[in-house]
């Protein structure tokens, strides 16, 4: 049997308008995921399943109860009053509903220890969850100059190199110190969660891999791998690693 792995998903509200909701009428809430992460979890041998945004809890109970694993993907700004702090200047769009619902599945998965890939997003929420903190944005707290918002490029192009921490998970997947990466945040992790590893970081110091010490499989990206999996196979080999975790788990 393959895995069936939950993926979480954009929540576009009714008055966000036609801007943001290319299908649907007045007045209808959207649920939205790009196929780019649905192609990379079945192209790794799993079966992906999109989650919706509702806040109940024997819904969240019955899909940790069902579901093999979870991806956490990528979407807009965490809500900083998830990791103590106020809103900054720089911050970008949030929705507090998709924040305090994925928070709350997240803890339930964890506490029946099913395994985790974030990307991007995912990654940060990670590192909230654990008590982690956020840069709300890398430039107007001048961080760093070195460009981690590629919009300049087509969405498989690498933007920098990431350097990978050996006998760590990301390590396991792509069996090399350094690997060439694609770009798309404008915030970044600041104080790491209790009990997260570092794994990968970019040229300028910015942490870009994360891994959970006490768990089977808690691993987090900065960078989209499900995009450049489109040309380039060595970045399917983190979805193949968190499909096999499951496997022989």
């Amino acid at each position: 049997m393959r895995p069936m792995i939950g993926i979480t998903t954009y929540y576009v509200k009714n008055h966000e308008g036609h801007k943001n909701k290319p299908r649907g009428m007045a007045g209808q809430d959207m649920l939205m995921s790009t196929m780019d992460y649905s192609r990379c979890i079945q192209k790794a041998d799993g079966i992906p399943l999109t989650i919706p945004v509702i806040d109940a809890e024997w819904y969240m109970d019955e899909l940790v109860d069902r579901l093999d694993g979870f991806l956490f993907t990528g979407g807009p700004d965490i809500y900083p009053i998830h990791y103590h702090q106020p809103l900054k200047t720089g911050v970008g769009r949030i929705v507090p509903e998709r924040d305090a619902f994925e928070l709350k599945l997240m803890k339930k998965v964890l506490e029946k220890d099913k395994p985790i890939l974030g990307i991007c997003r995912g990654f940060q929420l990670i590192n909230v969850y654990f008590g982690g903190t956020l840069y709300q944005d890398l430039y107007t707290e001048k961080i760093t100059s070195m460009k981690h918002v590629g919009d300049v490029l087509p969405k498989y192009y690498p933007a920098h190199k990431v350097r990978l921490k050996e006998n760590s998970k990301v390590f396991e997947a792509f069996d090399k110190n350094e690997i060439f990466v694609n770009s798309f945040h404008h915030q970044a992790v600041e104080k790491i969660g209790e009990g997260l590893i570092e794994t990968g970081w970019s040229e300028d110091g910015i942490v870009e891999g994360l891994e959970h010490k006490n768990y089977s499989f808690v691993v987090g990206v900065q960078w989209h791998p499900e995009m450049m999996a489109e040309i380039y196979d060595e970045q399917l080999s983190i979805f193949k690693l968190f499909i096999n975790a499951i496997k022989n788990k």
